[in-house]
């Protein structure tokens, strides 16, 4: 089973067993981005209006099966569960900074996890230099995620 490590704190950066993977598009980055710590399962609907907003919907239903086929490509197949419907990662197959940092600021009050979430994850701010410029939700949901 292929184990993906998923940086966002500072410039993303994707891993899978250990090497870094390029999802070959900045909206396949995004919506691992999303799927990642939304804690969501949205619809593929949703989603195609959420990164495609100026596109018509058939449109941006089909930039969404591209781009998800780009990251099946990048991190591996077993690592989306798609249906017709929805999308989601399932959690026990991926590690994200961001969870782990926010996990261990949780337990700080228990003592040294405010000083290791900061030595060893951060490496600067979320998605630090990554944007998508024709997709306002995105940026606005990255800004309030930040």
């Amino acid at each position: 089973m292929a184990t993906v490590r998923l940086h966002f704190l500072g410039p993303p950066r994707l891993e899978r067993d250990g090497r870094i993977v390029d999802p070959n598009t900045r909206k396949a980055t995004a919506l691992l981005a999303y799927l990642a710590l939304s804690g969501e399962r949205p619809s593929r609907d949703w989603l195609a209006a959420f990164l495609w907003p100026d596109y018509d919907e058939s449109r941006a239903k089909a930039a969404l099966r591209r781009t998800l086929s780009a990251l099946k490509t990048a991190v591996g197949p077993d690592i989306l569960y798609s249906t017709r419907e929805a999308i989601s990662l399932p959690p026990e197959r991926v590690w994200c900074d961001v969870t782990e940092f926010r996990r261990l600021l949780a337990g700080s009050a228990a003592g040294g996890g405010w000083e290791t979430a900061v030595n060893t994850l951060y490496r600067d701010d979320f998605l630090s230099g990554f944007s998508l410029r024709d997709s306002l939700p995105f940026d606005d949901w990255q800004v309030m995620t930040a």
